[in-house]
C-alpha cells in the first residue's frame, strides 16, 4: 500500500510540475512573441540635412528579438511627431524568423521650411497590435532630420579627387601617394570608387580608406593645400567604418594648419557599430586665413582592424557666396607669430603636450577674472631641462602672463607641470595665447613632429565682470527632478552602488585630474548592465533670453574604468524632445566644460533632462555633472560666443528616455530600452549608443 501512495504522489507533483511548467511556458510566449530591436540606421542617420521639399528614403534594420515570426501581414506604422507626408502604414516585405533582421523602408518628404523635425514610428501584428523596441516592446524608434535653408551649392574642393596633392604622414614622417606597398606599416590612403560601410550600405560616391600606423594610437594624417576658404564654407562627409573591418575604434579628426601649428575644428569616435555619421563643419572661422585643412584618423589603442573611410569629403559653398571679399580673421587669435628669438631644432630640445592640468581649453571666466593655467609636458629629448630652462609668451594674447624659470629639473622621459598666473581680458570674447620653451642658450622649442610648435591656453570670457547670474541650479534642486533607467523610477537621493543606478550631490567634487573642485555637482551612475542609462527630467523651466546652460563634465576621480555618453535635452509641449548636446567622456585626465545657449529655446516653457548612458558595460561609470545650472547673462555686444568644439556621438534609436512628468503629456510609452548585449552571430548591435 506504502509503494502504491509513492507512486500516486509521484504521478500528481510529475503533473502539477507539467502543468506548472506549460504554464510559465505560455506566459513566456504571450510575453514575447512581439519584440523588436533597432540594429542600425541603414540611410538618412540622426540629424541628416535635407533641402526644403525633398524627397529621401529613410531605412531601419530591426531585429526580431520575440518567439512570433513577422509576417507580409506585420506592417511598419507611424506612430507620432512629423509625419512628413509619409503613408500611415508599410507592409512588410518579406517573412522575419526570431533572430532574423530585417530592413524596413519609408519614402518621405522634408517640410518646406528650415528646422529639425523627427517622426516616431512602430510595428503592427497581423491582429492589429502594436509594438516596438526596449524592455517593454513598445517604444518607437524614428527618424530625426534637420531641414537647411534653400540654397543652392556647389562642390568647392574634392579631397578624393585631390588625394595626392595632400602631404600624407604618420607621427615620424611622410607616407607616399598613391601606395607603397613596400611601406605599408607606416599606413597608407586608398581612393575607393565605391565604398562599402559598416552599416553594409554601398555608396555611389568616392571615398578615401585610410590606414593607420601599424602601433599602439597609431595615426595618419593628411595635410590638404585648400588655400580658398569663404565666409559660410562648410566642410562635408559621411565617415564610418569600413564593412567588415569589425576591430575598427578610431577617432576622425577635421583640422587646420597654418605653417607648422595645427588646430582642431572637429571631431568625434566611431567603433563598428553598424552606424555612420553624417559630418557638417562649418568653416567660416578660418576664411580667408589661407590655411590647409588636415584630415586626421587616430586609432583608439591596439590599431589591428582600423580601416576608417571619408565618403564622398568636400567642401561645399552657396552659390550666392561672394568670393571677391571676404573678411579676415585676426591673425593673433589664431596662429602664433614669427619670433626672432632662434630656435632650438635638434633631437636634444624636444617636449610632448601630455594635458590640461587646469582650465582646459574653452573655460569661461568673467572679464578681469585670475586664474592659473597649468600644463603637463613631457621631456621627449635627449637633454636635461634645468632650472635655467624657461617658460616664455611667444604671440597670440599675453592676459597678464610672465615669463618664469622651470621649477625643478626635468631628465628626458620624465613630466613636468608648468603654471602661469593669467588674467581674463575685460571685454567679451575668445582669446588664446601661446607658449614655448626656452633652454639655456636662448633657443626656443616646443611640441610637435619637429619641436617648434607651441601649445596654448584658450579661454571665453563671458558678461560683464559678474559670469552672469544663476537663474536655475541644477544640482541644489536634484531631487526636484524624476528620475529613472528606463524602467523604474529611482529614489533621490540614492544609494551609493545601487545596480539600479543612483545620483546624488556632491560637494567639492574631485576632477579626473585630481584637481577639486569648489563647485557642487551630481554624480550620476547608469543602471549596471550593457548600455545602461540615468535620466533626470526637472520641473518646467520658462526659458529667457540670454540663458545658458553651463557645467563641467567628466568622470569621477578614480573611476578608471568609466566610459559614458552625456546628453541635455529639452521635454517640449507635446513630447518633442531637442537634444541640446551630446557629449562622450572616457576617464583620460581631462574634463569638458560646456557653455549652449539656451536662445533657440528663449520663452520657451520646457523640462530639461539630464542623462547619463554606459557606453557599453557599465561597471565603473561613475558620471560627474559639476556645477550645473542656467545662467542668464549677455556678452558685451550680443551673444555669448559659442562653447569649444566637443567630441560629439550622433544620437540614435536607443538614446533618448522618456518620461513620464506632470504636466507634460507625452504621446508615446514612457520607457526607454536598455540595448540587449550583441550577439556575435548578428548584426553588429551599436555599443556606442548616446
Amino acid at each position: 500500500m506504502k509503494l502504491k501512495w509513492s507512486y500516486a504522489l509521484a504521478i500528481l507533483l510529475l503533473v502539477m510540475v507539467s502543468s506548472l511548467t506549460a504554464s510559465v511556458n505560455t506566459a513566456l510566449a504571450l510575453g514575447t512573441c512581439d519584440s523588436a530591436q533597432f540594429i542600425a540606421d541603414v540611410t538618412v542617420p540622426d540629424g541628416t540635412f535635407i533641402n526644403p521639399g525633398a524627397t529621401f528614403v529613410k531605412t531601419w534594420r530591426l531585429k526580431n528579438t520575440g518567439v512570433c515570426q513577422w509576417n507580409t501581414s506585420y506592417n511598419l506604422v507611424f506612430a507620432s511627431g512629423q509625419k512628413m507626408g509619409g503613408p500611415d502604414s508599410v507592409a512588410f516585405p518579406k517573412v522575419v524568423l526570431p533572430g532574423q533582421t530585417v530592413d524596413l523602408t519609408v519614402t518621405l518628404i522634408a517640410p518646406a521650411t528650415p528646422g529639425s523635425f523627427r517622426g516616431f514610428w512602430q510595428l503592427r501584428n497581423a491582429s492589429g497590435g502594436l509594438f516596438g523596441i526596449g524592455i517593454t516592446h513598445m517604444n518607437p524608434f524614428w527618424v530625426d532630420i534637420k531641414v537647411t535653408s534653400p540654397v543652392q551649392t556647389i562642390t568647392a574642393y574634392d579631397f578624393s579627387s585631390n588625394m595626392c596633392s595632400a602631404q600624407w604622414s604618420y607621427d615620424g614622417g611622410p607616407i607616399p601617394c598613391p601606395i607603397n606597398t613596400n611601406k605599408l606599416l607606416f599606413g597608407f590612403v586608398k581612393e575607393i570608387d565605391h565604398p562599402v560601410l559598416e552599416n553594409g550600405v554601398t555608396y555611389n560616391t568616392p571615398g578615401l580608406l585610410t590606414i593607420t600606423q601599424s602601433k599602439f594610437n597609431g595615426l595618419i594624417r593628411g595635410s590638404f593645400p585648400v588655400t580658398d576658404i569663404f565666409r559660410g564654407d562648410h566642410f562635408q562627409a559621411l565617415i564610418g567604418c569600413q564593412f567588415n573591418a569589425v576591430n575598427c575604434f578610431v577617432t576622425f579628426t577635421l583640422g587646420y594648419q597654418v605653417g607648422d601649428s595645427l588646430f582642431t575644428l572637429w571631431k568625434t569616435t566611431e567603433r563598428y557599430d553598424g552606424l555612420v555619421t553624417q559630418v557638417d563643419v562649418d568653416l567660416t572661422r578660418i576664411a580667408n586665413l589661407k590655411a590647409k585643412l588636415v584630415l586626421t584618423v587616430l586609432s583608439d589603442g591596439p590599431f589591428e582592424g582600423d580601416q576608417a573611410f571619408w565618403v564622398n569629403p568636400r567642401i561645399v559653398r552657396s552659390s550666392a557666396v561672394p568670393v571677391t571679399t571676404p573678411t579676415p580673421i585676426s591673425p593673433t587669435s589664431v596662429v602664433p607669430t614669427t619670433s626672432p628669438t632662434p630656435t632650438s631644432t635638434s633631437g636634444c630640445d624636444r617636449a610632448q603636450f601630455i594635458t590640461d592640468i587646469s582650465v582646459p581649453d574653452g573655460t569661461i571666466f568673467a572679464p578681469n577674472a585670475p586664474f592659473t593655467k597649468i600644463w603637463r609636458l613631457k621631456n621627449v629629448g635627449t637633454c636635461t631641462w634645468t632650472t635655467a630652462y624657461s617658460l616664455v609668451f611667444v604671440s597670440g594674447d599675453r592676459m597678464g602672463g610672465s615669463d618664469s624659470l622651470i621649477p625643478t629639473t626635468v631628465v628626458p622621459g620624465q613630466t613636468v607641470d608648468l603654471g602661469i598666473n593669467l588674467t581674463a581680458p575685460n571685454l567679451a570674447g575668445s582669446y588664446r595665447g601661446y607658449w614655448q620653451l626656452k633652454n639655456a642658450s636662448g633657443g626656443l622649442f616646443g611640441i610637435g613632429t619637429t619641436a617648434n610648435q607651441p601649445f596654448f591656453v584658450a579661454i571665453q570670457v563671458s558678461g560683464s565682470g559678474t559670469g552672469g547670474t544663476t537663474s536655475y541650479d541644477f544640482v541644489s534642486n536634484v531631487c526636484s527632478a524624476q528620475w529613472f533607467n528606463g524602467s523604474v523610477i529611482l529614489p533621490c537621493p540614492g544609494t551609493d552602488g545601487d545596480s539600479r543606478g543612483f545620483v546624488f550631490s556632491v560637494t567639492n567634487p574631485v576632477l579626473e585630474n585630481g584637481v577639486t573642485d569648489s563647485r557642487p555637482g551630481l554624480l550620476t551612475a547608469p543602471q549596471n548592465v550593457f548600455n545602461g542609462q540615468i535620466a533626470g527630467t526637472y520641473p518646467t523651466l520658462t526659458v529667457q533670453p540670454g540663458d545658458h546652460f553651463q557645467a563641467t563634465i567628466d568622470c569621477q576621480f578614480s573611476a578608471a574604468d568609466c566610459f559614458v555618453i552625456f546628453r541635455l535635452d529639452a521635454l517640449m509641449a507635446g513630447g518633442v524632445i531637442q537634444n541640446l548636446g551630446t557629449f562622450a567622456e572616457r576617464y583620460d585626465g581631462l574634463y569638458t566644460p560646456l557653455n549652449i545657449d539656451l536662445s533657440s529655446l528663449a520663452g520657451k516653457s520646457v523640462n530639461f533632462m539630464l542623462t547619463v548612458l554606459a557606453n557599453g558595460p557599465a561597471t565603473g561609470d561613475r558620471a560627474m555633472w559639476v556645477g550645473a545650472k542656467i545662467v542668464h547673462t549677455l556678452a558685451i555686444g550680443g551673444s555669448l560666443s559659442s562653447a569649444p568644439t566637443q567630441t560629439q556621438i550622433p544620437a540614435t534609436e536607443t538614446s533618448v528616455p522618456i518620461p513620464t512628468f506632470t504636466p507634460i503629456s507625452v504621446p508615446f510609452p514612457t520607457n526607454t530600452p536598455t540595448p540587449i548585449p550583441p550577439n556575435p552571430s548578428d548584426t553588429p548591435t551599436p555599443t556606442n549608443t548616446p
